[in-house]
């Protein structure tokens, strides 16, 4: 007894070095579980703000919708109507209780947002009648703007043709809003497909586990030999190498779960360090608990079953034959030309010492990396789909394309310089569980960007019209005719759309859902005439006139005569590598790179592509009178008057209908209001420079702030986001409190100002980018009852500044959906680069059995190899060399085999992420 306890818990050097090939395979399985459910619930709670707790699903008729219904839900009839004009339209039925879950309320008649008591044919499936249209207000439901509403009872009169069922309950169908089941599901599936390759990784740790377990048992020849001559049973013995096999395997899964959790945690720390956007935090939760206990188990189980077995081949022989097999006595030697021939080039070719079989094994344990490592280069398309292809303008503030907010304008300036363009929506959608991208497009431009060609049907037409990939009709079943509903990206909408066609691109456009820019704007947050970005078909160029362009120029805005003029200019280069550009300034009529002496006068400044003026007088201008936009009869205003630059200007004249009054030393005149009600002059002179303003005196009018706008960079470039400052300041006898607004391109901001009697104050706002062209921005009361200020301002800049953005595809930083898909993309990087970095150390270990059990099993022929003179590291060149020569045919052997795997999977659907459908052979 005490000699078969010591047989279990006495282990060798061997025993040990087995214990840590043992833990080398089982990290891979430890780390992809703490990685893959770590992801899992990362992506989960990335998108979980988007969840719209909805879905909707289309049916051909009322019956079939009604038959599929539950008591809870929903069920909107719909139909087709036609307007006077002949354009057709849908129009949807509203019940009573739809608006308990967010539709709009029931209407009273027929109503449509841009109708005006027209007539309207109602097409139905029973009859066709005329009805009156009536105005309504925009809707700001999940219904299309341009649908009308009806009653149940209008709708059924004529005969509904089809019906949408909204449902609260998760029945399928689509979900009103889709980013939260397009990540969930899509992590999902690629977590599926990573399961995949650990499972294929779980035979090969088996199979190592099982030949380590044997190696050990062998080497115990001896010891069973012993053990059984002096007595013990043959069970005892195999029961007693059972559990020292067990316990070996469950010492190697327990380290194997250390190196594992260490790998797995040193790859998110890796990824933050070199800066990559992660939220992976790799944990022990409940559910890997349950995970990694059952593995250990697993794990124990086989190395005891494998001890067991082992020995019983081993106990059932007599004690002295243990551990003593020799050769069968059948003769090798090759018989016939052709085997003489066929064992000559094995001799030249293959191992000298090691058995060639030994290439099998490793075949099998490289075919598992080959897996893991494909896997990964094919479930690294999902991170570029989700990211911009191509070259794009985007919002450079944007973390993702989905996440910017450009003008379609853009277009338009690359379009008349003869740039292809295309805006482009994007929306995350889900349809029966299936994740899939749905691009908003202009078809005719998204062809001219593309290699775009309808392979079946026809070219979209109208709004509703779609063409769907080749790819995605395939996984999705679709085909030209098919009605589809779709539903919103990050806000709850619901469309239907009519595919028309399938569109092959031999990029990812193949796995997506093309549909019109007004059907994507109404899916998505954005606002008419924005879109996410604008493709086109320019590359980066190494021409720094197309690469560069001139952004602004800052100057003086005056200067005495005969001086020279200071001039700054700046050059924007929005590519990735520097460019060298000559610029020539000019300035009046003159061109030179000397000093110009000009007259008095105002004169345009232009260096490149941008201009500004510059006045050229002996003192500086006046600014505009800063005067509130209205006030009460005979109330007393104060008038700062101040110079270009801010200087207080003293004994300056102000005149306010016939009310005067001149300015201090600090340059403030107080004078009081006009008696009589109306629009007055406010004129301030100082010697010959006057600058005017209005003001209206009436009764009602409550004192508010003077205020001014101006825009900095002015005029700003379309590479700038200009900022819009307002100052206010109280020129009344009595303190002042505001509620304002300010508004202008991109940018809403309100506060409430409280300002002393004459007291300042200034608010600012950033305002969005734009192309050329002339944009205002104003601020006033909260209530929009009176405009304190406003001010318009220039885009300038000509196309060629718009050509230079699209000649880098530049953006970048953080935010909203676009740091959910930064991060998700982030994770899904750590994963594969972890479980890569996890399936090397298995591969290590697993080799390392194999080659292991090889040397082990031609020991003697070493043996002879050292006792006929050969030196040590002789014998190791022979074994290296041998090594080399089976590593080179198992690794060919592996890749055919991991291809082959992943064909089977890609054919029976299972290699899809995303709804992207992965290459076998990235």
């Amino acid at each position: 007894m005490t000699y078969l306890r010591a047989l279990v818990g006495r282990w060798s050097r061997r025993d040990r070095l087995a214990v840590l090939v043992i833990a080398l395979t089982v990290a891979l399985l430890v780390g992809a579980a703490l990685l893959v459910v770590a992801a899992g619930d990362q992506t989960r709670d990335l998108a979980a703000e988007y969840d719209g707790n909805a879905s909707v699903a289309g049916y051909d008729s009322l019956e079939n919708a009604s038959r599929a219904a539950d008591s809870d839900d929903i069920v909107l009839p719909t139909a087709t109507a036609i307007g006077p004009d002949g354009d057709s339209r849908r129009i949807v039925a509203i019940p009573d209780d739809a608006a308990a879950i967010g539709l709009p309320d029931r209407p009273n008649g027929t109503v449509a947002a841009d109708a005006d008591g027209e007539t309207w044919r109602l097409e139905g499936a029973d009859r066709t009648e005329s009805t009156t249209v009536a105005a309504a207000s925009a809707p700001a439901d999940p219904l299309p703007p341009d649908w009308l509403r009806t009653t149940p009872e209008t709708l059924a009169s004529v005969g509904p043709t089809g019906a949408l069922v909204v449902s609260l309950a998760e029945n399928g169908g689509t979900p009103l809003v889709g980013a939260l089941e397009f990540f969930t599901r899509g992590a999902a599936d690629v977590l599926g497909v990573v399961r995949t390759g650990v499972a294929a990784a779980g035979v090969i740790v088996a199979a190592t586990l099982s030949s380590v377990v044997r190696m050990t048992i062998r080497d115990r020849a001896r010891t069973i030999r012993v053990v059984r001559a002096t007595g013990a049973a043959p069970r005892r013995v195999r029961l007693a190498f059972a559990a020292r096999a067990g316990a070996i395997a469950l010492a190697g899964g327990v380290l194997g779960y250390a190196i594992g959790a260490i790998v797995a945690n040193a790859a998110v720390t890796a990824a933050v360090i070199v800066g990559l956007p992660t939220t992976l935090s790799v944990a022990v939760t409940p559910e890997v608990a349950r995970l990694v206990a059952a593995m250990l188990a697993a794990i124990t189980l086989v190395g005891a079953a494998t001890g067991y077995v082992t020995a019983r081949a081993a106990t059932a022989k007599p004690p002295a034959r243990v551990g003593r097999d020799g050769p069968s006595g059948r003769s090798n030697a090759p018989s016939g030309r052709l085997g003489r021939a066929a064992a000559g080039a094995r001799r030249r070719l293959g191992p000298s010492v090691l058995a060639a079989r030994t290439v099998v094994p490793a075949a099998a344990t490289l075919s598992t990396f080959a897996v893991i490592v494909l896997l990964v280069a094919s479930l690294g398309t999902v991170g570029a789909s989700l990211s911009a292809d191509g070259t794009a303008i985007a919002e450079p503030d944007a973390a993702h394309p989905a996440d910017s907010r450009v003008s379609a304008d853009y277009a338009e300036s690359l379009e008349r310089r003869g740039i292809p363009a295309s805006p482009e929506i994007l929306l995350f959608a889900s349809r029966d569980g299936n994740p899939h991208l749905v691009r908003g497009v202009d078809y005719d431009s998204f062809a001219t960007v593309s290699d775009a060609r309808i392979v079946e049907g026809t070219e979209p037409a109208a709004d509703e019209d779609a063409v769907v990939g080749v790819e995605l009709a395939d996984a999705l079943g679709l085909e030209p005719g098919d009605e589809l509903v779709v539903g919103g990206s990050t806000e709850p909408a619901v469309g239907v759309v009519t595919v028309v066609g399938t569109v092959e691109t031999g990029g990812f456009a193949d796995h997506q859902l093309l549909v019109s820019l007004p059907t994507a704007r109404h899916l998505s947050a954005l606002e008419d005439g924005d879109v996410n970005r604008i493709r086109t078909a320019v590359e980066p160029d190494a021409d720094a006139e197309r690469t560069t362009a001139v952004v602004d120029v800052e100057a003086p805005p005056h200067a005495p005569p005969g001086e020279a003029v200071t001039v700054e200019a700046t050059v924007w280069n929005p590519a990735a590598e520097p460019a060298e550009r000559t610029l020539e300034a000019r300035l009046g009529s003159g061109e030179a790179s000397r000093t110009l002496e000009l007259e008095p006068g105002e004169y345009e400044l232009a260096v490149g592509d941008v201009g500004k003026s510059i006045v050229v007088a002996d003192a500086p201008p006046l600014e505009s009178p800063a005067v509130p936009a209205s006030g009460p009869p005979n109330a007393t205003l104060s008038v700062p008057v101040r110079e270009a630059g801010g200087k207080p200007v003293a004994n300056a004249t102000v005149r306010i209908g016939n009310r005067t009054a001149e300015t201090d030393a600090a340059g403030v005149a107080a004078l009081e209001l006009p008696a009589n009600e109306g629009t007055y002059d406010a004129t301030v002179r100082a010697g010959e420079r006057e600058r005017n303003a209005s003001i209206r005196v009436a009764r009602d009018a409550a004192p508010v702030p003077a205020a001014s706008v101006s825009i900095d960079p002015s005029p700003p470039s379309v590479h700038a986001r200009p900022t819009a400052t307002v100052e206010f300041e109280n020129p009344w006898d009595r303190s002042l409190e505001t509620a304002i607004e300010l508004e202008g391109p991109g940018a809403t901001e309100r506060a409430t100002i409280a300002l002393e009697p004459g007291g300042t104050t200034t608010r600012t706002a950033t305002l969005s980018r734009q192309p050329p062209g002339n944009y205002s921005a104003s601020v006033a009361s909260a209530d929009g009852d009176r405009t304190l200020a406003a001010t318009e301002y220039e885009v300038v800049g000509d196309d060629r500044v718009v050509s230079a953005l699209a000649a880098s595809g530049h953006h970048r930083a953080a935010g909203g959906i676009g740091t959910a898909i930064e991060y998700a993309v982030g994770n899904l990087r750590v994963l594969f680069g972890a479980l890569t970095a996890l399936a090397a150390l298995t591969v290590v270990g697993a080799t390392s059995a194999v080659l292991a059990r090889g040397i082990r099993a031609r020991r003697r022929t070493l043996a002879i190899h050292r006792a006929t003179g050969a030196s040590p590291w002789r014998v190791l060149g022979i074994v290296l060399g041998d090594a080399a020569r089976i590593g080179v045919v198992a690794s060919a052997a592996a890749v055919g085999l991991a291809v082959a795997a992943l064909e089977v999977l890609a054919a029976t659907g299972r290699l899809t992420a995303f709804g992207v459908s992965l290459s076998p052979r990235p």
